[in-house]
């Protein structure tokens, strides 16, 4: 009966490290990188249109993104608005080759984008909405380049 029990431990051991090799033979290395839309959408990097005709566009493509995405705004200091300004800026002067390794640092390093240090949300109608991203980007060429009174919309409460 010992030598059963012995037998049949050894084999269910045996078993268990077969599987274990097997698992990590065949298993896909981890990835943290970044993929077409993730973290920043396809359509964001490839766009052509400035901050202030994809604003106007979510504006009126997505008013309640906007609206949220405005009031989050005028909800931190001016200091921190004035810096995610310039961030986006940044952002849309890359061509679509740095915007792309800019999504892949973001991606790979938590602590890559220091405005979200100030500002979690700080790019959020930018970049994490893909639905948004996608009817906004369609149209934004229709809307004026640098209309910088986006930023200040008037929301009601």
């Amino acid at each position: 009966m010992v030598n059963k029990q012995r037998g049949l431990a050894v084999r269910t051991a045996l078993a268990a490290a077969g599987i274990g090799i097997a698992a990590s033979t065949l298993a896909a290395p981890a990835a943290a990188d970044s993929t077409d839309d993730y973290p920043i959408p396809k359509r964001q990097i490839e766009t052509q249109c400035d901050a202030e005709q994809y604003l106007a566009a979510a504006r009126d493509t997505s008013p309640v993104y906007f609206e949220r995405y405005i009031i989050d705004k005028n909800n931190r200091p001016p200091d921190v608005q004035q810096l995610a300004v310039d961030r986006i800026h940044w952002f849309y002067s890359l061509d679509a080759a740095a915007r792309r390794q800019y999504s892949e640092n973001t991606a790979t390093n938590v602590y890559y984008e220091f405005v979200a240090t100030r500002w979690g949300n700080w790019a959020k109608i930018f970049f994490n909405n893909k639905g948004v991203v996608a009817k906004a980007t369609d149209v934004c060429m229709n809307y004026p380049r640098g209309d910088m009174s986006v930023w200040a919309w008037p929301v009601t409460p």
